[in-house]
């Protein structure tokens, strides 16, 4: 049984006859897999005819524009999708490609040669280059540019951007001969009038050849930038950069003083621009921000460019490099960074065990700067901890709180001069009380951790530390407190694998070899720790603790003789020790040197009249008559 259709229905389709209605498939209860409902396909042919109606109704010039509106509008729509929802950009991206082949297809069709943009074709498919590039398709985006490049009719504008996106796109894909060679083929498609577009192409070479280390080659291409009044402050300190890896101390300092000169992004000293950044910054809050952020970053690197340029002066010179950048800083509107620079050098003088310049330069700031005077609180009270004037340190650690209680520095200052004093829970308080403020601060954390092993809060040390070096991994000392706690709460299995894991760090370190041994002598494992204790007096061979582990050992095993030698040793290191003499004249005893050892008996009794062990194992009469049965 088949089913009627309308005939008006049939009518509107073109070439539709009733034949061909006959031939339909008759429907069945389930639908073919992957087709749509009838009311769907009805719905979407309706429209269709709709359209063709209009398009019927309509000089083809008219319908072209209207095509051409649709291509804009999906570019448009994909554009605004980009940072949204990059793959439904790219859909639209494609979506429009298509259209624009459409209407090229409709205007050849219709002999419409005025309408057609070319540059729409450029526009539609540079947009889907883009677009791949945001998705990280670079393979398809580097095909469809070379596709671009391969078209006919191209302004030399796209040309050069084209150029420039493939550059950047083999530069993101380390493909570093490609990356430079598209970008010095946009640079020869520019005109010397384009002073920004060739410093930033100059620029992106540059980095490509610092990056790679041919550092000499890239000065080239900084140079042909930094020199210019349109000079930005990145390309200059790039410069700067390879000047001081290659060592050039006066290059580098030419082009410190051209980063200097360059104009500040907020420059307040005129009424004018003062004018202009107020009402900025009441008008349009983004923009202010983002002003500020630059500012803050220019600011930063002329600050870093200034510590490089004095780590670039001989030791000898150092001071004079200071005083040089100083005087600088000061002339060029950088006040604040040559403050800065002076509590650098005040750190210099610190590092150098230099205390008393270092805190010359500290107290100046009380006077000169009142907005640094916390910073240089808890400078001095660090200084006067460190040389143990506790007193002055906790006067300036208080100075430094009451002015900002929210520098972790600060209260890891008080909480010290609080442990020194023996006031342990204060100092903890004031602990936890930076890590509140900063969870990750090492010396908090570190201090927190002694802090709790002096209270006997063995478990919390252990947490603290533990915690710590999850933060810092292989960090030695770390170790070494962590493998301590576990040993403290007698868990010798967990203390010996922390141990391996600071032997590991520091394979060399006599004391943790030392410690190792000692636990493999608990658990009876006589092999290793002999191997241990050994390894210990290798690298450490006055340590008495492990020469006399070493005697006692051989005298365990029988072997008197090595043991000898280890009594010798350690009573050549501590003479005052009557203990060494007597052990090894017991050895001699042992293998039956009687003579040897009625000599050390004696050589005993003479040092040392008045020892009572000596006296007991000096017998002559038994000695002499031991001697004559030996022989």
């Amino acid at each position: 049984m088949f089913f009627p259709r309308d005939d008006s229905s049939l009518s509107r389709m073109d070439g539709y006859t009733v034949s061909s209605a006959m031939d339909v498939r008759p429907m069945t209860a389930v639908s073919g897999a992957g087709y749509q409902s009838k009311s769907m396909g009805t719905e979407r042919h309706a429209t269709r005819e709709r359209r063709q109606e209009q398009h019927r109704s309509q000089p083809p010039r008219e319908i072209s524009r209207q095509m051409e509106k649709e291509v804009h509008s999906l570019i448009e729509e994909s554009a605004t999708l980009l940072d949204m929802d990059p793959y439904l950009s790219l859909e639209k991206a494609k979506e429009a490609t298509k259209q624009e082949a459409a209407l090229e297809k409709y205007c050849e069709e219709h002999h419409i040669t005025t309408v057609h943009d070319s540059n729409l074709n450029l526009a539609t498919w540079f947009h889907l280059a883009s677009v791949y590039e945001k998705n990280g398709m670079f393979q398809e985006a580097i095909e469809t540019y070379n596709f671009l490049m391969k078209q006919q009719k191209r302004p030399k504008e796209f040309l050069v951007r084209t150029r420039i996106n493939l550059g950047n796109l083999y530069h993101s894909r380390n493909e570093y001969a490609e990356a430079i060679k598209n970008y010095r083929m946009a640079l020869d498609q520019t005109t010397r009038e384009e002073k920004l577009l060739r410093f930033q192409i100059h620029r992106a070479i540059g980095n490509i050849l610092m990056e790679k280390g041919k550092l000499h080659s890239a000065i080239l291409e900084y140079e042909a930038v930094s020199m210019n009044a349109d000079a930005d402050i990145d390309t200059c300190f790039n410069l700067f950069l390879c000047y001081a890896q290659v060592d050039d101390l006066k290059k580098s300092k030419n082009i410190f003083l051209r980063i200097l000169s360059l104009k500040p992004v907020l420059d307040a000293s005129s009424s004018i621009e003062k004018e202009l950044i107020d009402s900025i910054s009441s008008s349009d809050i983004d923009l202010y921000e983002d002003l500020t952020r630059l500012q803050k970053e220019s600011r930063n690197l002329v600050f870093s460019a200034a510590r490089i340029l004095i780590s670039m002066f001989n030791r000898n010179e150092r001071e004079s490099g200071f005083l040089w950048v100083q005087k600088q800083l000061d002339n060029r509107r950088y006040k604040d960074i040559a403050h800065q620079i002076e509590i650098e050098k005040a750190l210099y003088h610190m590092k150098n065990c230099e205390f008393d310049i270092a805190v010359k330069i500290f107290k100046s700031f009380e006077i000169k700067d009142v907005e640094m005077r916390a910073m240089i609180a808890t400078n001095l009270s660090f200084v006067y901890f460190v040389e143990g004037n506790f007193n002055v340190a906790d006067e300036y650690a208080d100075a430094a709180l009451s002015i900002n209680r929210f520098n972790p520095n600060t209260l890891v200052n008080k909480g010290n001069c609080f442990f020194v004093l023996d006031e342990l829970t204060s100092a903890k308080q004031l602990y936890l009380e930076a890590l509140s403020i900063n969870p990750t601060h090492f010396e908090a954390l570190y201090n927190l951790g002694l802090t709790n092993a002096r209270l006997g809060m063995i478990s919390d040390a252990k947490l603290a530390f533990e915690k710590l070096h999850s933060i810092i991994t292989n960090d030695p000392r770390v170790l070494y407190h962590v493998a301590n706690m576990y040993e403290q709460s007698d868990n010798n299995n967990a203390a010996m694998k922390w141990f391996n894991v600071l032997c590991a760090c520091l394979p060399t370190d006599p004391g943790v070899l030392h410690r190792i041994g000692t636990f493999y002598d608990v658990l009876k494992d006589d092999s290793q720790s002999l191997h241990y204790h050994l390894e210990s007096y290798r690298i450490y061979p006055t340590n008495l603790d492990v020469i006399g582990w070493l005697a006692i050992w051989f005298i365990k095993h029988e072997m008197y003789e090595k043991s000898i030698e280890f009594f010798k040793q350690a009573s050549d290191i501590d003479p005052n020790e009557v203990k060494w003499k007597l052990m090894i004249g017991s050895c001699y005893r042992k293998i039956g040197r009687l003579d040897d050892a009625l000599d050390v008996y004696e050589e005993v009794r003479n040092d040392h009249p008045r020892n009572v062990e000596c006296k007991f194992h000096f017998l002559p009469k038994s000695l002499l008559s031991l001697i004559e049965e030996h022989h």
